[in-house]
């Protein structure tokens, strides 16, 4: 598991990270479903104009809907995440 931002916004990347843990996790646990691949890449951006685009392997989000810091987040900014 991997994930990148823009230098500004990677002290905001250890909450992505632990969420994302968890929703595989979950996955695992409520579907049986192991992710298939070796690699797993997000890539948080401040000017991506979608929320998301999802590819097996890759997934490109909107930093609003992937990184939140505890300093400025508030706690709908957690529930996107």
């Amino acid at each position: 598991l991997q994930l990148f931002s823009e230098p500004d916004n990677v002290h905001k990347l250890h909450y992505a990270m632990e969420s994302l843990k968890r929703s595989m996790k979950w996955d695992e646990d409520v579907y049986g479903l192991e992710y298939d691949l070796d690699l797993y890449n997000i890539v948080a951006v401040n000017s991506f104009n979608m929320g998301a685009m999802e590819n097996k392997g890759l997934n490109v989000f909107n930093t609003a809907y992937v990184l939140a810091d505890q300093a400025t987040a508030t706690d709908t900014d957690y529930e996107r995440v």
